[in-house]
């Protein structure tokens, strides 16, 4: 039995479970760090008042008014440490929020940047790729088989040991008929040396005049004609 009152309902919020998001969450701390600065600010302005009618009355000789603005001034100092300690703990709680919501994106990112290499790879792995080469190498293989066994009597061919005898005894019979049908030629002696004391030798006949001899060789022509006609009449 309940002796005061009836008994609240567990929520969420009482039982410490997560009710906004780390957005919400961090919207709503920097809201009241704001609130905490600006009650602050204001508390801060009634120091500087306390202070100011401490002064006051001081001067004024009033030791009582004087000892109460100081003593006022004492507890807006006070609610200002501790409005400053709440704003401390608010600027790590937003950090670590912040901080926290980034690892979260990052982990996020990372995880669909995984799926994504799973889904290009799909089902290939380092055996079946192992498996694909030994395939690729195995059909290289039957090609180069296949191509050898096709080519293999024109390779033959350039090994038969009775074609290339042949082949050498047609050479042979061809450089034997090219010797005897090219004419041996006649060997050269050689010129005797002339020595540096040799002149040319002076002429013993009379030398006629190049007119002259043309002259002469005219009269021999037409005195030949001259017996040719008379020979033909």
């Amino acid at each position: 039995m309940n002796l005061f009152g009836k008994k609240k309902t567990a929520t969420p919020a009482n039982m410490g479970g997560p009710t906004q998001s780390p957005v919400d969450t961090i919207k709503l701390l920097r809201d009241n760090l704001v609130t905490l600065e600006k009650r602050e600010e204001h508390i801060q302005k009634k120091i500087e008042s306390a202070l100011q009618e401490a002064r006051q009355k001081s001067q004024k000789k009033d030791k009582n008014g004087a000892l109460f603005a100081l003593k006022r001034k004492k507890m807006y100092e006070a609610e200002v440490a501790k409005l400053q300690g709440a704003r401390i703990t608010l600027d790590s709680q937003i950090l670590a929020l912040e901080s926290a919501a980034v690892n979260i994106e990052t982990f996020r990112a990372m995880r669909s940047g995984a799926n994504a290499m799973k889904g290009i790879r799909g089902n290939i792995d380092a055996d079946k790729v192992d498996e694909m080469m030994d395939e690729i190498q195995e059909e290289k293989d039957i090609h180069d088989s296949i191509a050898e066994a096709i080519s293999r009597p024109g390779q033959d061919l350039f090994n038969d040991e009775e074609l290339l005898n042949e082949l050498a005894e047609l050479d042979a019979l061809d450089m034997e008929e090219a010797m005897t049908s090219t004419p041996q030629s006649v060997p050269q002696t050689a010129a005797p040396a002339q020595s540096v004391f040799n002149f040319p030798v002076a002429p013993t006949a009379s030398v006629r005049p190049a007119a002259q001899a043309q002259s002469a060789e005219s009269e021999d022509e037409r005195a030949l004609r001259e017996l040719e006609a008379s020979m033909l009449a």
